[in-house]
């Protein structure tokens, strides 16, 4: 199956350089699901949703995932065109051996954790279940710690204050939570 997509090459990764016959070079990446039938252990992942183009988008937080992706039908109204990687990303899942060939990237998208925007470099792959999928590319660049069983999401950001995300993609910073649990301790009469 061969589906246009793309992404940024995972780091220690190199392109297997084109064959005589001239096929495109070809650079590895690993998915954990490309959709929620295909999630077994829902205790390994984080799902919720998050602002990307002033759209809510329905998405899959997994360590196990090398790049981030994007569904097609996600961006199919939204006017950004994507640009063509040098090399074809075989995608393999753990469910089954079969690759998937991705070669399209949106560069730099807004992706809002409360009122704060990130960008994410997004590979377009068919998905199903869900519009988004971010991967250990995201997750790295913005110190990101995942607790799968609690379902919390904290981004370490060097030289600003600690988000938090819960799975419904509502920003909890630890002032906010801190002003949140002072006024609580005030309203009891503390």
């Amino acid at each position: 199956m061969r589906t246009e997509g793309s992404t940024s090459r995972a780091e220690g990764t190199t392109p297997k350089p084109a064959n005589a016959a001239g096929n495109r070079p070809k650079v590895p990446a690993r998915v954990y699901a490309l959709g929620h039938q295909e999630v077994t252990d829902h205790s390994a992942v984080i799902e919720g949703t998050l602002s990307i183009f002033r759209r809510t988008a329905r998405v899959l937080i997994d360590r196990g995932t090398t790049h981030s992706f994007v569904s097609p039908a996600f961006m199919e109204h939204i006017d950004i065109k994507a640009g063509k990687l040098p090399y074809d990303l075989e995608i393999k899942t753990h469910i089954t051996n079969k690759s998937i060939l991705a070669n399209m990237m949106y560069k730099d998208c807004d992706v809002w954790i409360g009122e704060r925007k990130l960008s994410v470099d997004l590979i377009e792959l068919a998905l199903k279940g869900y519009d988004l999928i971010l991967g250990m590319d995201w997750l790295a660049k913005y110190h990101v710690r995942l607790d799968c069983s609690t379902k919390k999401v904290d981004f370490h950001i060097p030289g600003e204050p600690t988000l938090q995300l819960d799975v419904r993609g509502k920003l909890a910073s630890t002032t906010l939570i801190s002003g949140i649990q002072t006024r609580k301790l005030l309203s009891k009469g503390a």
